[in-house]
């Protein structure tokens, strides 16, 4: 089954339907589906250590509609919602210190 997930994904830019099933989703095959994964794996209650890394690499190759993280401002890491704490510490230091300053008073402000 994930193979075949793998090769819908892989072949189309849509795949919304999917929803959840990306949970189960292989890190290979995260990193080598289209850059809109990320609004799946937004879905995820959880991420395995690997899943995560995938889901930087992703982020890291700049192809997404977030951009490079070296550009991302408060709305962008309040865009990624859950998957900001999937963040490492290699793509967290490319986001400007102010911005993660922010991020971190917008978190506190809501809570």
């Amino acid at each position: 089954a994930a193979l075949i997930i793998g090769a819908i994904l892989s072949a189309t830019e849509q795949h919304a339907d999917l929803g959840a099933l990306v949970c189960d989703m292989e890190p290979d095959t995260i990193t080598a589906s289209d850059p809109s994964i990320l609004e799946n794996l937004k879905l995820c209650p959880v991420l395995t250590g690997a899943q995560r890394d995938a889901l930087n690499t992703v982020l890291l190759k700049g192809g997404t509609v977030y951009g490079d993280p070296s550009s991302w401002d408060l709305w962008t890491l309040q865009k990624l919602g859950p998957l900001v704490l999937a963040l490492n510490q290699t793509t967290l230091r490319l986001v400007a210190e102010a911005v993660r300053e922010a991020f971190g008073k917008s978190i506190m402000a809501t809570y």
